[in-house]
């Protein structure tokens, strides 16, 4: 096992693509610290396309030496429950016991899993989509100067990458703790000890979504209404970057993913194929 090399979180748009050719990233997976999200599981096993491919591939991957990590909303919660900060990605004492699984069965998927994931992502998407315009009038009452320059900014495709890194900027002026005071308190007994810094995952991934908000509130207001499929992919992008929390490096072929790894994280490795990744990174 690679127990203390750099880790790498690897997402749908670049795990797909190896789909003609497995062959390079089961040995990509056997030689280097390569962690399979939940997310890219959930993404797999909904996919309208080639969705046998994906989970198979998922599995051979996993059994090549590739890791599973548990959903940003387990880890949430169970930082609410025990109020830590959530330690490592991979459990390594469960890693033998999971390989075991995927060896001795062909599907070991549960479709239910699945359907949870995405049940609470289409929540949390309808939720996003509702408070744009709130967020757009709390905005323009506490910070108006602001709420001015901002609509001045060029809104192209091309200058996503700068807007992102201005939002990082704001947000990182936030209080954080106050957003999981205002939107978690229901998960955890002692509100005052949850989510104290940077170092807790909730603290990122609340980082993350205020960021996305600012930038999709922005464009609602400078192009018209977001569509649902739009913001769910944000949100999917939300979940990969914030496993930079506790991994050094990210592979990614999506521009909008890897922007927003490099606003909210750039000290971290943004890689667009498995060619680029250094060699500090292999077993």
């Amino acid at each position: 096992m690679c127990l203390f090399l750099k880790k790498l979180i690897i997402d749908k748009s670049l795990f797909e693509s190896t789909l003609p050719s497995p062959q390079k990233l089961l040995e990509f997976a056997h030689n280097h610290f390569l962690i399979l999200p939940d997310v890219l599981y959930f993404e797999c096993a909904t996919a309208l396309q080639r969705e046998e491919q994906l989970l198979e591939l998922f599995r051979n991957v996993i059994l090549n030496g590739a890791y599973r990590c548990e959903s940003w909303w387990s880890i949430i919660k169970k930082e609410a429950r025990e109020l830590l900060p959530y330690g490592p990605l991979v459990d390594l004492s469960e890693v033998e016991a999971v390989r075991n699984t995927f060896r001795n069965n062909h599907t070991p998927y549960n479709p239910e899993d699945a359907k949870e994931l995405l049940s609470r992502h289409r929540e949390v998407a309808k939720e996003l989509m509702c408070s744009i315009d709130d967020f757009d009038k709390k905005i323009s009452f506490n910070s108006p100067e602001v709420h001015k320059e901002i609509r001045k900014w060029d809104g192209s495709r091309k200058r996503k990458p700068e807007r992102l890194c201005g939002w990082a900027f704001w947000v990182d002026s936030e209080d954080i703790h106050k957003l999981a005071v205002a939107w978690l308190s229901d998960l955890t007994n002692n509100i005052g000890q949850y989510c104290l810094s940077k170092d807790w995952f909730t603290w990122q991934y609340l980082r993350l979504f205020m960021i996305l908000r600012f930038e999709m509130n922005f464009l609602k207001h400078k192009w018209g209404p977001l569509g649902m499929d739009s913001i769910e992919h944000d949100l999917q992008d939300i979940q990969y970057v914030a496993l930079l929390a506790r991994a050094e490096g990210l592979l990614t072929k999506d521009r909008g993913c890897a922007s927003l790894a490099k606003a909210a994280f750039p000290e971290k490795d943004v890689f667009s194929s498995i060619d680029e990744v250094t060699e500090d990174y292999r077993c």
